[in-house]
């Protein structure tokens, strides 16, 4: 399967087994970036909330996490199965990881109740919320039928004003209990974007909308000290839209970070559970750079563990390691009978 057809198809989630073949991908390191400031993020959080480098990231990291997720997202392919099969295509690959991270935090929070499977979707906890938003926005351009400039037609609206509404930035608002959570409302327009995107031509002028998101970051730094809700949803709009549209200039990108591109194409492992690990060190006692240090590794070392364990991996979000096919042909039969060079 080419580079293209696989990198669509693939949402924020991890692709089928990995095969141990050279592949440099700069969408695979661009995610798997957005993977490590999404940790680094959390780690801020836990470490000084209201400091300014945790603010700084909250501006563009899951909007271009979930304009990716639209990017990549194979809109032909799920129009032509089923809602059933479209479900079946992502069970395992996002659905399975997802319910297995939901439990295991019910399980710890104590939050066990007959409506919490309810909660899980309407009201996922913590970082939970990607997995049930970003299905629904797939099931939504699936059924509805429309083309990707009507459906962003649509999305700007319905998500400028729920960024006015609920806001992006300092002040947060979440109404009552059955109201789903706010990212079903304000991030549809950087899905829609994303498919969009994805459908046209390669911009021609980088250089001007580079510069336009380095205003909308600057705007963004300055409203650190100057709270403003509808600022704050203008900032973050300038600051990630353009570089939503830039989303083609990545399959361009010839180096690689091979450590990086691994996480991204295993992301939904690194960000389904790194909390947990954060949590269980700071359990411990840790705090600071050692803490962020030990849940790097342990992470890490979990990552690579469950990656030998094709019965646990598929679970968790790792896709298992695999050998090539001419070695899987090749011990399935007699050594001696095997063909030099067999393919």
């Amino acid at each position: 399967m080419g580079e293209g057809l696989q990198n669509r198809d693939v949402a924020s989630t991890s692709p089928p087994p990995r095969v141990d073949k050279p592949r440099v991908s700069g969408i695979d390191l661009f995610r798997g970036a957005l993977v490590v400031l999404v940790i680094l993020g959390h780690f801020a959080e836990l470490s000084q909330r209201h400091h300014f480098l945790t603010w700084f990231g909250i501006g563009f990291r899951m909007p271009l996490f979930i304009g990716l997720t639209g990017y990549l997202f194979n809109l032909e392919l799920a129009r032509s199965l089923s809602s059933a099969g479209l479900l079946r295509k992502y069970y395992d690959r996002m659905v399975l990881p997802w319910l297995a991270a939901c439990a295991v935090a019910v399980v710890i929070t104590g939050s066990i109740a007959w409506f919490s499977p309810f909660y899980a979707v309407i009201r996922p906890p913590y970082h939970l919320w990607f997995v049930p938003v970003i299905l629904a926005f797939m099931f939504a351009a699936k059924l509805c039928r429309l083309g990707p400039a009507t459906m962003l037609a649509i999305a700007i609206p319905i998500s400028i004003g729920s960024m006015y509404v609920f806001g992006v930035g300092h002040d947060v608002w979440q109404f009552d209990a059955w109201t789903p959570d706010r990212r079903y409302f304000i991030y549809p327009i950087y899905f829609a974007l994303g498919m969009w995107v994805a459908r046209r031509p390669a911009p021609t002028h980088e250089h001007l909308l580079l510069l336009v998101a380095f205003a909308g970051l600057l705007w963004w730094s300055r409203l650190y000290d100057h709270p403003s809700t509808a600022a704050e949803a203008a900032a973050e709009l300038l600051l990630c839209v353009p570089l939503i549209v830039l989303f083609p200039w990545l399959r361009r990108i010839t180096f690689d970070v091979a450590l990086i591109s691994a996480i991204g194409r295993d992301s939904l492992f690194f960000y389904l559970w790194h909390p947990l690990l954060f949590a269980l060190w700071s359990a411990w006692g840790f705090s600071g750079v050692p803490l962020l240090a030990l849940a790097a590794c342990t992470t890490l070392a979990a990552w690579m563990a469950i990656a030998r364990l094709p019965n646990l991996s598929g679970v968790l979000g790792v896709r298992p390691i695999v050998r090539r096919a001419h070695d899987a042909a090749a011990a399935t039969i007699p050594e001696a009978a095997a063909p030099e060079g067999a393919a």
